[in-house]
């Protein structure tokens, strides 16, 4: 048995393939069209049916004659499963609901199984079992034809009563795709009477070739209007950006005059303020010549000399911008003499941080620049190798000749540089960012390093990895002219990067009270720490990290003074982990910082804190608002006992008649002040000691969102602290169901500490 499809079939698959292809690539561009997809999915099936019903059975192929004859029938059946569905799903006829789910088996599948797969394995005639198994079909298909009219007319009326507008090519789209079913359901008739392959491939493809031609026609459309659509926006987008460009060089010239009074003001500030430092130094020198040199004095020496670094720094920056050389270069310098004097002190300087520098100098080896200049990039290069790296660690320095040049560089194994930062480092006030390091100075020496290279026709090399450490090398011309003078090294001050040790701790006294410090300045803990210890117990720590160490190991802590800008874990982050740790939630806690923008306050104001002290600060107004925080804590902590205690009492004596009057007045208070009924379930959870996290999981809301409620509720009753508002909102019986509670606080108020 031979069949062979006919050229119409032939011809017929070949357009749907090429329209199958098109529709493709059209959907891939706009995936968002979900009825396109249906079609495609659709015009599958209808190739699949024109070449399996045009190729099935024939004994050439190597499929057994049974199941060709299967298959060709079934992928009939299968196409017209989902033409149902198509209809259900393209045009959301909710009313065909039952013809796309159990119709389709009840009357496609089920007939095709027992009404044509069945007698045609018992008899093996194929025609007789072709006419069995469109009966049922047939009549499934008049019943979906007459319902799909009818949800077809409801849905388009009640799209015109509602007033809703419906695009044109959808009442194409559905008259066609209509007539295609339509054509469809003559599929049983011309299969009952015959096998007619060139009629029933014409009848069946005739609509949804129609239909495909209405996607043709609609994707045509479309590319159309979104061309003129992509036309008027590229015109308006030329007609924006050359409004934008206008605007923006009016802004650019606007901000070019603003930055250059603000930089004139700087410069003239910078100008009055070498007097000063100049008075100062001098008049410190000669003090020092007279007195003698203190631990204070040597502090004032120092950051005097460092402020005076940095303007000098400065004025360099500003005229090497300017194109001024600040520099004459037409001298000898004794590279190696020079660096040999460095090394000797930054040894020195190294030593204290726990840092081995070793150097390596090659003798006699001379460069034509200014000796000023050399000592500059030496300074410069080695320090910064000692800020960046760890105690324990290397630095390698040295001397070579390589051909004509001088080569001198450093090594480090510190934490090294970021690939997005090695280019901006040379960039002036530019600042090296390195996750847990906070960075001192103002960002200009590398700047200069690199004018000052460039000036005498130099050249510098950076490599560096996270991590494992920076390596710069400095190339500088040799000078090779033994008539010139030589300009040995220039006289330097002793080295010193503030790596002070700080203070030992010194015995505890038990009356009083314990104050933990944090501060990653050495100079600023050891100033701080040597005036809180007349008053209180002191421990220091230089980080939030290890503070939370310190706080672990410590018996009790009353105020808590931190940094914000920190290395490892800074003081807003402290602040939340010692917040979000039950045992010491309770503790004040205090922000000394120079960030002094309102919204840096109130981030610290809204984490808890007590306070937020401006740096510079006065030492004397420190000491009396850390006493004064203190004298209230330790007073509203014996009322609360006091009043806790009589509540307790009251219990045993008069059968709760004061705790129904506090709580009235609690009720009373937190009307008067118009708190919200979240705010009130807040306040009973924050007086009761209960942390910040703690609350949000209670009452399911984020961290945010209670320090927003805190926040507003301190503004609403006009108080700072918690003491504050538990003392103005009388709310102490919320806490009397605690005997337990009452003592350990009690016990607390009579050692005066806080576990």
């Amino acid at each position: 048995m031979h069949t062979q499809m006919h050229m119409v079939t032939f011809l017929i698959t070949v357009f749907e393939l090429v329209m199958l292809v098109f529709q493709g690539i059209y959907f891939l561009q706009r995936p968002s069209e979900k009825s396109r997809l249906q079609y495609l999915i659709l015009l599958v099936c209808l190739i699949a049916y024109n070449i399996c019903s045009g190729l099935f059975p024939d004994e050439r192929w190597a499929i057994p004659l049974t199941v060709q004859t299967i298959i060709a029938y079934f992928v009939g059946f299968a196409m017209s499963m989902y033409v149902v569905y198509y209809f259900y799903k393209v045009f959301d006829l909710k009313h065909l609901r039952f013809f796309a789910t159990y119709g389709l088996l009840f009357f496609l599948l089920l007939p095709f199984v027992f009404l044509f797969v069945v007698p045609y394995l018992l008899t093996g005639d194929s025609r007789l079992s072709a006419k069995l198994t469109v009966i049922v079909p047939f009549c499934y298909g008049l019943g979906f034809i007459y319902s799909t009219a009818r949800a077809l007319i409801l849905k388009f009326r009640t799209a015109k009563n509602e007033g809703r507008l419906i695009d044109e090519p959808l009442y194409e789209h559905a008259i066609v795709a209509y007539i295609s079913m339509v054509c469809w359901a003559l599929l049983p008739v011309i299969v009952f009477f015959g096998d007619f392959q060139v009629l029933e491939h014409s009848v069946t493809n005739a609509g949804f070739l129609m239909m495909t031609i209405i996607y043709v026609r609609s994707a045509i459309k479309q590319s159309r209007r979104e061309y003129e659509k992509l036309i008027e926006s590229e015109r308006n987008l030329q007609n924006m950006t050359k409004t934008l460009k206008k605007k923006v060089k009016m802004r650019t010239k606007k901000l070019e005059s603003v930055m250059e009074a603000k930089k004139t003001t700087f410069i003239n500030l910078a100008h009055e303020t070498k007097t000063p430092l100049t008075l100062i130094n001098n008049y410190l020198i000669e003090y020092i010549e007279k007195h003698g040199e203190t631990d204070e004095i040597k502090v004032i020496k120092n950051n005097v000399k460092r402020l005076t670094n940095d303007i000098v720094n400065f004025f360099d920056v500003e005229s090497y911008e300017r194109g001024f050389s600040m520099y004459n270069h037409d001298r000898v310098s004794n590279f190696t003499s020079l660096l040999n004097d460095k090394v000797s002190l930054f040894k020195h300087a190294a030593k204290k941080k726990g840092i081995k520098l070793v150097a390596k100098v090659e003798s006699g080896l001379h460069v034509k620049a200014h000796p000023g200049a050399v000592d500059r990039i030496v300074n410069n290069l080695l320090e910064n190798a000692i800020k960046y790296s760890d105690e324990g660690s290397t630095i390698e320095t040295g001397l070579t000749r390589v051909g004509e040049e001088v080569l001198f560089y450093v090594r480090d194994s510190g934490l090294g540089i970021p690939d997005d930062q090695k280019e901006k480092i040379f960039e002036p006030y530019y600042k090296l960012s390195v996750p847990g390091r906070n960075s001192d100075g103002m960002g200009m020496g590398l700047s200069i390093v690199k004018k000052i290279v460039t000036d005498v026709q130099g050249s510098i090399r950076l490599t560096s990895e996270v991590g494992k450490g920076t390596h710069i090398q400095v190339s500088l011309p040799i000078a090779t002219n033994a008539d010139a003078t030589v300009q040995e090294g220039i006289s330097t001050d002793d080295i010193d990067f503030a790596y002070n040790q700080i203070l030992l701790e010194e015995s505890l006294d038990s009356d009083k009270p314990f104050v933990l410090l944090v501060e990653d300045n050495i100079e600023m803990l050891n100033f701080l720490r040597s005036k809180l210890r007349e008053k209180y117990n002191v421990a220091v720590a230089r980080n939030g990290r290890q503070a939370l160490e310190k706080l672990s190991s410590m018996p009790s802590v009353d105020l808590i003074i931190s940094d914000v800008m920190m290395n490892e874990m800074d003081g807003y982050e402290f602040c939340k982990a010692v917040n979000g740790m039950e045992r010491y939630a309770h503790i004040p806690f205090v922000f000394l910082s120079a960030k002094g923008a309102t919204e840096d306050r109130l981030a610290g104001l809204n984490m808890g804190a007590v306070a937020y002290i401006e740096k510079p600060f006065k030492i004397e107004e420190l000491m009396a608002r850390l006493d004064s925080i203190l004298s209230n804590l330790k007073r509203h902590r014996e009322a609360f006992v006091s009043k806790a205690y009589q509540l307790v009492m009251s219990d045993k004596q008069e059968a709760h008649p004061t705790v129904s009057s506090k709580r009235c007045a609690f009720t009373d208070n937190c009307k008067k002040y118009h708190l919200t009924s979240r705010e009130v379930e807040i306040i009973k959870l924050l007086i009761k000691g209960i942390p910040y996290k703690v609350i949000s999981s209670d009452l399911s809301i984020s961290d945010k969102t209670v320090s927003k409620h805190i926040s507003n509720i301190f503004s609403k009753v006009s108080v700072n602290n918690k003491i504050e508002l538990i003392s103005r909102l009388e709310a102490q019986e919320l806490l009397s169901g605690s005997h337990s509670e009452v003592t350990r606080l009690n016990d607390d108020t009579t050692t005066g500490k806080t576990v």
